[in-house]
């Protein structure tokens, strides 16, 4: 165990040594659409939207967005770019950061991030690098929850965001994803690889069953019978996001999964109407 931490600790001083500045509107021209690169250009210097830092003073730094009505009511934590290969994800958190740019909520409060694992994000990839002997997902922020105040970086990430969620007292929980397979595609339930694309999935609660249920409903009345329709599925992996909202505070958590076989703005688009057809349905739009 110490030779763990020991390990852990020299490789948080490299990564952390690296970040000497931080530009938080430079990244690859190829990371977004246009449409989002634009969101990104105009919102990361708009101080009155940000709530606050993930991992601040670190290359790891990213910004929580704060959308307020000044009526009580639902408390909502959207995340975008858990893994960096997912783009429909982090794609429709920058066009929501839009949306509620324009259009006010009616009650409660939105927090968004929508780049939770900013250098997965601009690599492209799943997860970041770990240290030589440690298990790679300890790299995958969706694998790291409830999190570690003293771990690797993506388990501080992960720590910061279940921190957020206790504190802001956060009731729904959406973690937006891509699968590269159709979850009807599925041949086997003994099959090594279970499609997830088209699905959500839940944490096993009645709040969040009755929200997953009116949002398949809505999806699938505008979806031919088929592949694309949505499905709802029981319990998040262990150590997701989801999982850790519906275990540690008993509040309807959803991984959002569309599938990468269709285009991405059609994908984006159902990310977009997961969300806002729950919205809705809880009286904040």
């Amino acid at each position: 165990m110490k030779f763990k931490k020991l390990l852990s600790l020299t490789f948080l001083f490299v990564i952390f040594s690296c970040a000497t500045t931080f530009r938080y509107s430079t990244f690859p021209k190829e990371y977004l659409t246009k449409t989002s690169r634009e969101i990104h250009e105009n919102f990361w210097g708009q101080e009155s939207m940000i709530f606050g830092y993930l991992m601040e003073n670190t290359q790891f730094q990213t910004p929580i967005f704060h959308f307020k009505s000044g009526q009580d009511g639902p408390i909502v934590l959207i995340l975008g770019g858990t893994h960096g290969n997912e783009p429909a994800g982090f794609e429709a958190a920058h066009r929501l950061l839009e949306q509620f740019s324009k259009s006010s909520l009616k009650k409660g409060q939105i927090f968004i991030i929508p780049e939770a694992n900013k250098l997965a994000d601009y690599n492209q990839n799943r997860r970041i690098p770990v240290p030589k002997g440690v298990d790679i997902e300890f790299g995958n922020l969706n694998r790291c929850y409830p999190g570690n105040p003293d771990g690797l970086p993506m388990e501080q990430v992960a720590y910061e965001i279940t921190q957020l969620i206790k504190k802001q007292k956060v009731n729904l929980f959406l973690d937006l994803h891509e699968s590269p397979v159709f979850h009807m595609e599925q041949k086997s339930k003994t099959s090594e690889y279970h499609g997830l694309g088209q699905t959500l999935i839940y944490t096993p609660n009645e709040k969040a069953a009755w929200l997953g249920m009116v949002v398949i409903d809505f999806l699938n009345d505008q979806i031919p019978p088929g592949n694309k329709q949505f499905s709802m599925i029981e319990n998040p992996i262990k150590h997701s996001a989801a999982w850790s909202a519906g275990i540690n505070f008993n509040i309807p958590g959803f991984t959002v999964e569309t599938c990468k076989k269709l285009p991405l703005e059609e994908r984006v688009r159902y990310q977009m109407d997961v969300v806002n057809v729950m919205l809705k349905e809880m009286g904040m739009i």
